[in-house]
């Protein structure tokens, strides 16, 4: 994954999460509303989006990249 990759993936994501809430969100992931599983991964979702934005740009394109040369080789 290249900056550029990184940056689209990181922007889709943030511009979700500002627009989207609880609804859209078990919509977009065809999930119950009524469920607990569904607020369960909303949660989930919540922190995940937190987790990626503390870390900037540059720094996730390099673990990113360092997890490609560790991954085994087939």
């Amino acid at each position: 994954m290249d900056e550029q990759q990184i940056n689209y993936l990181i922007t889709g994501i943030c511009t979700f999460h500002w627009n989207a809430d609880f609804h859209k969100f078990c919509q977009v992931c065809n999930f119950d509303p009524n469920n607990t599983y569904s607020k369960e991964k909303w949660q989930q979702w919540q922190q995940f989006v937190s987790g990626i934005k503390a870390f900037d740009q540059n720094t996730l394109v390099k673990l990113v990249e360092a997890g490609h040369q560790l991954a085994p080789q087939s």
